[in-house]
């Protein structure tokens, strides 16, 4: 008799992949815009026989919560699939995949030790790069069911976007950790890929889901001010490559790919104006997660206290190159990471 877990492809997934510690989960890397603008350009450079297969595959999805099987095309399937690892990472069943959206390397380490690490930052393969090659064994096996070789290649999508997002690979000492209010809780991954690192962005100190801080600037900021819609960015961004920049962009490995972010983490994203020390803003652990006034109380009760940054149109001008750049190595890394599994002797 086979047991639940056998018949059951989320449970599976839920046994056999989810062998990692609980932590405290990061913003998703891109939000949901960067994330569906990569699954756009990766399905321009997927063969024929990578395409087909694809297809296949997800309309097997067992998980399929935002109906994407009912897309008429290749490229809006994947492009409502790529932000479903996000979603999921809130139910309890997917909670241990959270550490597998990012990889904490240290910005801080001497110059020698700047790089990815796997003893250092990913132990028992617990961050991004373990979670590719996890889920590039799971999708690569034909003998396993197609309903949980189809969860594991959303998680691919979304997994080569995420390590394309500067911040999702790196850490920096949170600088407030020492403020007496301050729970701490979070010391030992520093600044959490710059989520303790609170801004304001073009003047505004909140956006939607709250306090604007600098991981979410690289995640929606920066992309939501080119004003363009998702079909229109990825069109643009892929209609700038050539041949030979797109083989160019395909050579290297994941922790190549994981280095380079690492580097534009160091050279743009934390590349940071003066923080003013008379301007402090709470992190609201409870409660309204919208109230960015600034701090002027002797203590914040329950909440963090963190100086702020201000950023405006030079940071902006500073690094939308490097957004544009990652977006469409993102899309053309993942086809080719695809196109080897898939279509392994074209």
């Amino acid at each position: 008799m086979k047991s639940k877990s056998a018949r059951n492809p989320v449970a599976w997934l839920t046994v056999a992949l989810c062998l990692v510690s609980l932590l405290p989960a990061r913003a998703g890397a891109w939000g949901r815009e960067g994330h569906r603008v990569i699954a756009r350009i990766a399905v321009n450079h997927l063969t024929a026989k990578a395409k087909d297969a694809i297809g296949k595959l997800l309309q097997a999805d067992p998980d399929d919560r935002e109906m994407c099987s009912q897309q008429v095309s290749l490229v809006e399937k994947m492009a409502c699939v790529s932000t479903w690892a996000d979603v999921v990472r809130r139910d309890l069943q997917f909670a241990c995949t959270a550490p597998l959206h990012f990889v904490n390397i240290p910005i801080y380490a001497p110059p020698p030790q700047r790089h990815y690490d796997a003893r250092r930052d990913c132990a028992n393969g617990d961050c991004v790069v373990g979670g590719i090659e996890r889920y590039r064994g799971a999708l690569s096996d034909t003998k396993k069911r197609d309903a949980e070789r189809a969860l594991a290649l959303k998680f691919i999508v979304h997994f080569i976007g995420d390590l394309h997002q500067p911040l999702h690979t790196a850490k920096d000492h949170d600088l407030d950790a020492g403020n007496k209010e301050n729970h701490n809780r979070f010391r030992d991954n520093g600044d959490r890929g710059a989520n303790l690192k609170f801004v304001t962005w073009l003047g505004d100190p909140a956006n939607e889901f709250g306090c604007w801080n600098l991981h979410a600037v690289w995640d929606d900021g920066i992309i939501n001010q080119m004003h363009a819609d998702e079909v229109s960015l990825a069109n643009a961004l892929d209609g700038a490559l050539d041949p030979q920049k797109i083989a160019g962009l395909q050579k290297g490995t994941v922790v190549d790919w994981v280095n380079e972010a690492f580097g534009l983490a160091i050279s743009n994203a934390y590349h940071l104006p003066n923080r003013r020390e008379n301007d402090k803003v709470c992190e609201v652990l409870s409660g309204d997660k919208r109230d960015c006034d600034m701090y002027s109380r002797q203590t914040c009760g329950i909440n963090e206290v963190h100086y702020r940054y201000h950023l405006g149109k030079d940071y902006f001008s500073q690094n939308i190159e490097a957004v544009k750049t990652q977006l469409t190595s993102a899309g053309v890394r993942l086809a080719g990471f695809l196109n080897d599994i898939f279509d392994p002797t074209r």
